[in-house]
């Protein structure tokens, strides 16, 4: 090749464009490949990009390297929620769990949980119901997460379960501290006292535990009797002060150990504080307690100051607690004078201001004969009971 003819192939080839690159078939071919890994199960730890070296090396990104928000969990919203015969009311929303009649529920994140009529545990959400096959007689849950605990009673002792409703298997079962004397089998009846996050703690025969839900395992929190404990949120505890008391058992205080001796006191039997612990409302266990003495209503308090928040007692005869929906916000059933018709009020605690969610949605009614359930039943775990 003589240089004429070099000189003129070599100045066309420096004219000739290189083709142009298709940078976005390149991305989404690139994540065509991402999406297949994925979906065969192999993990990657970050997403490769796409590279094409034109004279120097250029790094072509995905436009959106974001992470995609998680799903939210489809009860994780807490709305003014009770039940009506076969029907929980979240809310606006309907969820029927006929044939079953509600006695008492819970709410979690990923559906509620219920007791009905045989106090037979279910599970129900938008799908369905399913039967857990148990039989307990009350529910305990945290104010978030997907973990509801109840106790099954056996002839010479006691369980404590905690049961994933999302996973759909249970987490713990134990009956540490709960072998009944033969003689007293009656007298101890264990609960659930609170699941607090990654904690539960289970009232027992022995007493109060704390447990380490994900280790299983726990710990005793004092050699005392049962019920002296009553209600666990934020790590802040609600017991008996002093812990031992005669029945019925009504003075209570709040501390991060049950040795210690604050001066902040509260008045009830039942307790539910918020999720931060910063107010607390108590009530007797009874719904109707004959002779009204000053406990046998429902108090709300600031946890800090013990002082309490005004409910419209000159509206209303009778206040039945609801739910937490958020820290300081919560429903309380309210019962007119004679004519027995109750509202779903929302109180704010912080505030005291109270307003009417659902007007006059039952009418308050017990049976004649044991045992006498309330007509309606609130998120709390429990049935509303007349022990009269």
């Amino acid at each position: 090749m003589n240089n004429l003819l070099k000189d003129t192939l070599a100045e066309r080839a420096a004219g000739v464009e290189p083709p142009p690159l298709d940078l976005d078939s390149i991305v989404a071919a690139g994540n065509r490949r991402i999406s297949r890994r994925r979906a065969i199960g192999v993990l990657g730890g970050a997403v490769a990009a796409a590279a094409v070296t034109i004279g120097t090396a250029t790094v072509v990104r995905p436009r959106d390297t974001q992470p995609q928000p998680a799903k939210p969990a489809p009860f994780a919203q807490r709305r003014v929620t009770y039940a009506l015969g076969s029907t929980i009311h979240y809310g606006d929303e309907p969820i029927s769990v006929a044939p079953h009649k509600v006695t008492a529920f819970v709410q979690t994140d990923a559906g509620f949980v219920f007791l009905d009529a045989d106090n037979n545990i279910h599970a129900a959400d938008r799908s369905g119901v399913r039967s857990l096959g148990k039989s307990s007689w009350e529910l305990t849950a945290d104010f978030r997460g997907t973990l509801v605990g109840w106790v099954e009673g056996f002839a010479d002792h006691n369980e404590s379960v905690v049961y994933d409703v999302a996973a759909g298997r249970e987490l713990v079962r134990t009956a540490v501290g709960n072998k009944i004397p033969p003689y007293a089998s009656l007298a101890f009846r264990s609960r659930i006292i609170a699941i607090d996050g990654g904690t539960a703690y289970f009232d027992t025969v022995d007493g109060p535990y704390r447990w380490d839900i994900r280790a299983n395992r726990g710990e005793l929190l004092a050699k005392v009797g049962t019920n002296v404990v009553r209600e666990v949120a934020a790590g802040q505890i609600v017991f008996q002060q002093p812990l031992e008391q005669r029945p019925p058992a009504v003075d209570l205080t709040i501390a991060e150990t049950v040795t210690a001796k604050p001066s902040v006191r509260f008045l009830g039997q039942q307790a539910f504080l918020s999720p931060t612990a910063a107010y607390l409302a108590s009530q007797p266990n009874d719904a109707r307690p004959g002779i009204q003495p000053l406990w046998a209503g429902l108090h709300l308090a600031d946890t800090t100051s013990g002082k309490h928040v005004a409910l419209p007692d000159r509206t209303y005869v009778s206040f039945y607690f609801g739910q937490w929906i958020d820290d300081e916000t919560c429903t309380v059933a309210a019962e007119y004078p004679k004519m027995g018709f109750l509202d779903l009020l929302v109180v704010n605690a912080r505030t005291g201001a109270t307003k009417v969610a659902v007007s006059r949605f039952t009418t308050q009614g017990f049976p004649t004969t044991p045992p006498r359930l309330a007509s309606f039943a609130l998120p709390t775990g429990r049935p509303i009971i007349d022990l009269g």
